[in-house]
């Protein structure tokens, strides 16, 4: 299981959607002070040292909790290949949905406060998940034409 490369690809990509819980995609500048951050539960203002919660993307969390859960769920499904390959590609879909859904809800916020927006490197981590899910992808269906190509020999 864990020496094909398909499941680092999987174990990488769900790290990639991992990071998104701890560290905020997005920094919004109103007035050349830092005053908001786009965290994957929404948008929150930095009042007096604490984060206060403006705008709420409960949809985004539940869709990055999926596609973790999904990403580490597909891992374990090495002895059913067709399966696993399906749960990349819907995966994928998933990944592209959140990243829309995450530009949506920071379009949202920026039009509200006409501020400026500096995305940090985390915004980009759904689209290095679905190049990792793309990769595994790959893999499990070579592995799966190896297969099917030993079976038609015999």
């Amino acid at each position: 299981m864990i020496q094909r490369i398909q499941t680092l690809y999987l174990l990488l990509a769900s790290v990639a959607i991992g990071l998104l819980f701890f560290f905020p995609i997005t920094e919004l500048l109103v007035d050349k002070q830092f005053l908001f951050f786009f965290r994957y539960r929404g948008l929150y203002e930095l009042k007096e040292g604490a984060e206060i919660l403006s705008i709420s993307s409960i949809p985004l969390a539940i869709l990055y909790s999926i596609n973790l859960l999904l990403a580490l769920f597909t891992i374990f499904l090495y002895k059913n290949r067709t399966l696993q390959m399906r749960m990349c590609i819907f995966n994928i879909l998933l990944l592209i949905g959140s990243l829309g859904l995450m530009y949506y809800y920071i379009w949202i916020a920026f039009s509200d406060l006409n501020a400026v927006i500096h995305y940090t490197i985390f915004a980009l981590m759904p689209v290095i998940a679905a190049i990792l899910t793309f990769m595994a992808f790959r893999g499990i269906r070579k592995d799966e034409l190896l297969v099917r190509s030993v079976d038609r020999i015999r």
